[in-house]
């Protein structure tokens, strides 16, 4: 009597399992590339339902507030602007060093998160400055700021997704959408 494992089914078996390994590395990446599509349908969905939350909260925001001379861009970000500056003063380029005063806050609760620092000897706000589209700040400030001149002073109500988005940053929590009031001190 054969032994049901005798060396000849073993080799059979491992000639079997051969075979199939190609097969089966096709069905793993099958399905791991459903699962990529997955995950990519679930965060593109996630990303249009915050993006409409964002949208939302700003419109009722600006209501509640009666802003008047609102500018709504197409990336979401508003800019109301408080002292418009007469247009012959042109507008913030890229490549340029802009200086401003800001304080921001969340949105809807207008939580003051941050502002511009202040001189403990005089007491007075220290400018920030950055360079428009090259320095590594928010997408809503770079949108924002080319939209202004200078002297101007504005509000900038700036969507989470054109913020600091999911992962929020420090006192500012996930998905936040924000608000600037912004002097665009010097443009250089």
């Amino acid at each position: 009597m054969t032994h049901p494992f005798s060396s000849s089914s073993w080799l059979r078996l491992a000639a079997l399992a051969l075979a199939a390994t190609p097969l089966l590395a096709s069905c793993e990446k099958d399905d791991t590339d459903a699962q990529n599509a997955a995950l990519q349908e679930q965060a593109i969905a996630a990303y249009r339902a915050t993006r409409a939350a964002d949208s939302l909260t700003i419109i009722k925001y600006i209501a509640d507030s009666s802003f008047k001379n609102v500018e709504r861009r197409a990336s979401g970000v508003v800019i109301v602007h408080k002292t418009p500056v007469a247009s012959t003063v042109p507008l913030a380029q890229a490549g340029q060093s802009l200086t401003t005063y800001y304080k921001g806050y969340t949105i809807p609760a207008n939580k003051l998160f941050d502002a511009s620092a202040t001189d403990p000897a005089t007491g007075l706000r220290r400018p920030y400055s950055f360079t428009l589209q090259v320095d590594r700040v928010i997408n809503g400030w770079h949108e924002g700021f080319s939209s202004l001149r200078k002297g101007e002073k504005a509000i900038l109500l700036i969507p989470s997704y054109q913020a600091y988005g999911p992962n929020g940053n420090g006192p500012i929590p996930p998905d936040a959408p924000l608000r600037f009031d912004v002097e665009l001190a010097d443009v250089k």
